[in-house]
């Protein structure tokens, strides 16, 4: 079993310090020194909007300024986990701009606004005539479980027949998925976080669980040639010893640690595994920076959980 040494760790986090975003050098600081909340939220800040929405590149794969429901989720899962209270000035208007753009027929979100193919993107966020609704299944997972996550931490926030019905509606798309996690691993990745929301009903819950621990040992990519492609490795799949169905794929999870441990950058950092694939040119290696402060960061945390540290 092999272990990050201290000057792998060292100048993983020297990159951080340096070459990473704000947000992402403050979340370092706050997980493995002695920073403070009020820093991070500081720099989240920074990405939000007058209608209370987040965009600004959070999620830096989509570059429009104007907010979005999957830079909103992402924002407000990033909150609920600094466990801020709700009454934060952040939350309420993130809430607010949810509620105000839910489709109220479909109960879903557009994953991102409709400028955003003015503004250079990854090639996955392109919209031509509804393809984006196409790719993403209607958005009845991607993102509507995510943010389905965050309203159930912050629930006293959310009209509670409103978030009845919300998850009703998600809880039987999932139940009627034939499996998760075959595409990118978002969808997985989401139920997965919804599975540990608070105040999820018992019988949700325990079908989330099922299936989410069903699905990791079917869909992982356990041939290490692969990995270095973008797929959903093991530790996408189960990035902590306590993540659904980790269990099932502990041996494999053992060896892409091992296999990351190996394949730390010179700087210290962790590289994406994906690319634009030649389109603007002049901003993704802006984008791809921002990628490898946020994988560097994901994964000293999974390396942290596993004792890998």
């Amino acid at each position: 079993m092999k272990k990050l040494t201290t000057d792998g760790f060292q100048r993983a986090v020297a990159f951080l310090k340096t070459s990473a975003r704000p947000l992402e050098r403050a979340l370092v600081c706050w997980h493995f020194e002695d920073g403070s909340e009020e820093t991070i939220v500081e720099e989240l800040t920074r990405f939000r909007n007058s209608d209370g929405g987040f965009g600004h590149a959070l999620e830096p794969d989509v570059r429009t300024p104007s907010s979005s429901a999957l830079a909103t989720a992402i924002a407000l899962r990033l909150l609920a986990e600094l466990d801020c209270p709700e009454g934060d000035e952040l939350i309420d208007p993130a809430i607010g701009y949810l509620l105000e753009t839910l489709d109220r027929a479909t109960l879903t979100w557009r994953v991102v606004p409709g400028d955003a193919n003015d503004f250079p993107h990854a090639p996955w966020w392109h919209d031509e005539d509804g393809s984006l609704a196409n790719t993403f299944h209607d958005f009845l997972i991607v993102p509507r479980v995510l943010i389905l996550g965050s309203l159930h931490a912050y629930a006293a926030l959310v009209p509670p027949k409103l978030l009845e019905e919300l998850t009703h509606s998600a809880i039987e798309t999932i139940a009627t998925r034939p499996v998760l996690g075959t595409g990118g691993g978002s969808d997985l990745e989401y139920v997965a976080y919804l599975a540990t929301a608070p105040g999820l009903p018992q019988a949700s819950r325990d079908l989330l669980t099922d299936r989410v621990a069903a699905a990791v040992p079917q869909v992982v990519v356990t041939d290490s040639s692969k990995w270095s492609g973008y797929c959903l490795t093991p530790l996408r799949a189960a990035p902590r010893p306590t993540s659904l169905g980790a269990s099932s794929i502990r041996q494999v999870l053992d060896a892409h640690l091992d296999w990351s441990i190996e394949h730390q950058a010179d700087d210290g950092a962790w590289n994406p595994t994906w690319s634009w694939f030649g389109d603007y040119p002049e901003v993704w290696p802006e984008a791809r920076e921002e990628w490898r402060g946020i994988l560097t960061l994901t994964m000293l945390r999974s390396l942290q959980s596993f004792g890998r540290l």
